[in-house]
This record gives structure tokens, sequence and C-alpha cells, in this order.
């Protein structure tokens, strides 16, 4: 009874103890993509799904927090216990013991050449999960205009492709975990086979004792057992390798936009583009030589055909992409030396899609605002006056404390520009193609 007791309180605190460590590997290693994520370059996020990435922090990270809380103790438990057994049966006899590990030494070298096979299965299930979670992304992010166009079918069919994907990869991958259970279920009944067989041919032969072979055989026992265990936990393994890999990946990734030292100015203007040419992945061409120079207290504007790179020079300036030649002055700086905080106070940049973030409006105030991050109602108010900003706040219900979700869908100060219904268009053209003339 008090050995009992004793394993008892052993095995609560060690799984209380690995699921702490678990959860301490999960909370770290979301910390870390995450933040490797917000030092990557935009250029990144343009050819990278959203949705897959989602999948890498949330999924991938909580596989490896499995292995690590419950499958890691059981494969070393395992360990210890064949190990232990196999010493203790090599202190009975020697020539028993080789004939009972023939038949591990075969799974133990099937299980190293399948492994690479079981561990691209998984990796291949992992990422059809992330596609179907950039399929699910961009479906209800764009969900209003899919609504106002009624092709829900389209959506549908595009979920119904990747959900059929993501079903075969895991069926594919869960028949490929679960080869090692009979494969070790197998070699434990060769192992007593055999084991059986010679021994009774050495007891035959006066080498042995049938006292020996039957303890022989719980050791023998002792030692398939943890194996077949393995099995189930091997297969953890391989899982967790997969969702590593796939972690390792973005964790990898370094920014191919440094800070360079900085040096002397080399130009007179508030901002300039000098020999400036840039391309995008793929190689598409977007700006070609371009010189220019924006002086202090003038107005500039940048007009031109839709695909002509007024966005893309946006950027430029705002040092959302790097040029492949040329360079651009920041105050007389080359851009790439100035520090992204100061960078950030130097150039504002409002993109074509304006984004709110879920909080309230003084969160959305106040945030990438050090100054008035601390401030309190009062003087937040105060500064709003100031900019002869307060008349705003009175067509919000509750002010400063107004609730907003993501991308500001809870709230209607107007209506957009950019939006625009269709009553009936030209003859020959649909409501899609008229709606989106309009908008260009």
């Amino acid at each position: 009874m008090a050995v009992y007791l004793v394993g008892g309180a052993a095995s609560y605190t060690q799984i209380r103890t690995m699921g702490g460590v678990g959860r301490r590997v999960l909370f770290s290693l979301r910390n870390a993509l995450f933040t490797t994520l917000q030092d990557l370059p935009v250029a990144f996020f343009n050819q990278d799904r959203a949705g897959d990435l989602i999948s890498r922090v949330n999924d991938d990270t909580d596989k490896l927090k499995q292995f690590v809380a419950q499958a890691l103790m059981q494969f070393l438990s395992g360990l210890f216990l064949m190990t232990g057994a196999a010493v203790f049966a090599l202190s009975l006899n020697f020539r028993l013991v080789v004939a009972a590990l023939l038949p591990a030494v075969g799974v133990f070298a099937m299980t190293k050449a399948t492994s690479a096979w079981v561990k691209a299965r998984n990796m291949k299930s992992l990422q059809s999960l992330g596609g179907m979670s950039s399929e699910i992304q961009e479906s209800l992010q764009n969900f209003k205009v899919i609504v106002a166009f009624h092709r829900m079918d389209y959506f549908r069919r595009k979920f119904e492709t990747a959900n059929e994907a993501n079903y075969a990869a895991s069926v594919s991958a869960g028949n490929a975990n679960n080869i090692f259970m009979p494969m070790y279920g197998l070699a434990s009944h060769l192992a007593q086979l055999l084991m059986v067989a010679y021994g009774i041919v050495l007891i035959g032969r006066n080498q042995t004792t049938a006292g020996q072979l039957i303890g022989f055989l719980l050791y023998v026992n002792s030692f398939y057992g943890p194996m077949r265990q393995l099995a189930t936990v091997w297969s953890s393994f391989q899982l967790a390798l997969a969702a590593l890999g796939r972690i390792s990946e973005v964790l990898a990734i370094e920014s191919d936009m440094p800070l360079v030292p900085a040096g002397p100015a080399k130009s007179a203007g508030v901002l300039e583009f000098r020999n400036l040419s840039l391309q995008y992945f793929g190689g598409k061409d977007v700006l070609w030589d371009v010189s220019f120079e924006l002086e202090k207290w003038k107005a500039y504007a940048l007009v031109g055909p839709t695909g002509g790179g007024k966005t893309t020079t946006a950027s430029l300036m705002a040092r959302r992409y790097d040029p492949n030649e040329g360079s651009v002055f920041l105050d007389g700086r080359d851009i790439r030396s100035v520090a992204p905080e100061d960078r950030s106070r130097k150039v504002g940049f409002i993109p074509q899609e304006p984004f709110l973030f879920t909080g309230t409006v003084r969160d959305n105030i106040v945030y990438g605002n050090d100054e008035y991050r601390e401030y309190s109602r009062a003087q937040l108010a105060e500064v709003l006056e100031k900019a002869k900003l307060s008349s705003l706040l009175t067509r919000f219900s509750e002010g400063l404390d107004t609730k907003i979700t993501s991308s500001g869908n809870s709230i209607a100060l107007g209506r957009s520009s950019s939006s625009h219904s269709c009553v009936q268009p030209y003859e020959g053209q649909s409501c899609s193609s008229w709606t989106m003339l309009r908008q260009t």
C-alpha cells in the first residue's frame, strides 16, 4: 500500500510538472514566433498566407506542447524499463537474450527507415490544415463582399476543396502513424516464439532450466510491453518533429531589411529618391530609375493610372520595402539607417484600407503613441480639444469608451467613397463589372 501511494503521488507530481513544462514551452514558442513575425518586412506577408501563419502559431505549437507534456515522459520511462529488463535478462542467459532481441533489432531498423516517410505525411497534414485555415480566414474577412455579390457558392466550393485535401492528408498521416503499433506487436510475439523454441532446445541440452526460461519470459514481456507503448509515442514524436520543422522555418527567417550604419547627410531635401528601381517577387518591374526630391513645407500628389506605382512609391517612403537599386534619403540620411521608431515619427502612412483594432476608441487613439499611453481620460480629452477633434467624439455613443470590433465594423461614421451600389448598369454589363469600373 505504501509503495502504491508513493507511486500515485509521484505520478501526479510528474503529470503536473510536465504539464507546466509543456505550457511554458507553448508560451515561449508562441512569443518567439510572434516576435519574429513582427520583425519581418511587409513583402514577406504579401507572399505568405495569414491563415497558414496562424496555424503555425496556434496548431503547430500545440502539437509540440502535447508531446512535451504527455508523450515525452512515456518515451523516457519506456526506454528506462526496456533497459532494465534487458540488463536483468542478460544476467540469466546471454543466448536467450540474442534470440529475444532479434525481432527488436529488425523493428528498430524498419522504424528508422520509415520515420522520414511518417514525418513527411505529418508535415503534409499540417500544411493542409494551414491551407484550410487560410481559406476560412479569407472567407470570413471578405464575407460582406461575398454576400453583396451573392457568391457564397464560390467560397463554399473553395472551402470544400481545402477541406477534402485536409481530410485526405489527415487520413494519410493517421495511416502512417498507426503502422508502428502492429509492427511492434508482431515483433513482441515473434520474440516470444523464438525464445520458447530456442529455450526448449537449450533445456534439451541441459544449458538452461525451465525456471530460467519462465523468468526470461517475464523479462522479455517487460521489454516488449514498453516497446509497444513506444509505438504510439513514436508517432507523436514524428508529428512533433513535423510541427517543429514548420515552426523552425519561420524562426529561421531573417529580415532582408537590416538597419545599416548611419553616414553623413547626402541630401538637402526632406525626402529624396535617387536612381531607384524596384522589382516585386517574380521579377515584375514596378519602378525604373526614379529620381525626385521633396522639399519642406510643400504638398505633393502622385497621380497616375492603376498599377502605375503610386502605392509602391508611398510604401518606399515609409520603408515598407527596400529598392533593388538606388537609395531613399530621409532628412539627408539613408532611410535604411533610420531606426524604425524614428522613421514612424517622421513618416505617417495611411493605407488604402483603414484598419481599427478591437478595443475602444481610446485604445485606437493611443496605439503606437507612447506620449499619450498613460494619459487619463481628462488629459486625452484635452489633447483632442486642442487638436479640434473633440466634436468627433460626440458622434460616438460612449465617447472614448465606445467599443470597436476589428476593422471598425461596429461603427459607421459615413459611407466610404470606395463603396458603390449597382442599380441599373449599362447594357451588356453585369453589376460586378460596373461596380469594379466605378471603383477604378
